[in-house]
């Protein structure tokens, strides 16, 4: 069995289409191996991320809602916002800027959006280990 480890697979696939297939194409196919590569981007930054923003949401479902919530705290706290069932305060509202600096790392490392909230949260940024994060191609 291979030890590779899976987002190394993802990344020699992702080389492959941008530097032999890319440069062979034009228009709507061109387009669409560049969206294809830039899936695998995503997919690649959800591996190495995921397990960090699971453990968040567990935590912040203990925290926060005890026994109750299921298998999708960040969906239950969200809820109990909306109910007005939980109260926001300086510790959740962390919560949420982590976790959302978080997926914006994955998402999409290159929006302005995210930049902006890694320059105003600083110190969230460095403690989601996201801080001077160099975007993956």
């Amino acid at each position: 069995m291979s030890q590779t480890d899976p987002t190394e697979l993802l990344a020699a696939v992702q080389a492959f289409l941008r530097q032999q297939v890319l440069p062979q194409l034009q228009g709507f196919d061109a387009y669409t191996t560049r969206v294809a590569a830039n899936s695998l981007s995503i997919v690649s930054r959800e591996l190495r991320g995921r397990d960090a923003i699971t453990a968040l949401d567990a935590a912040a479902g203990a925290r926060w809602l005890g026994g109750d919530s299921s298998d999708n705290p960040a969906r239950d706290i969200s809820l109990a916002l909306r109910a007005r069932s939980l109260a926001p305060d300086a510790d959740l509202q962390a919560y949420l800027r982590t976790r959302t600096l978080r997926q914006m790392a994955i998402d999409n490392p290159r929006y302005s959006g995210f930049r902006l909230g890694c320059e105003r949260w600083p110190a969230l940024a460095a403690a989601a280990g996201i801080a001077g994060q160099e975007p993956h191609q």
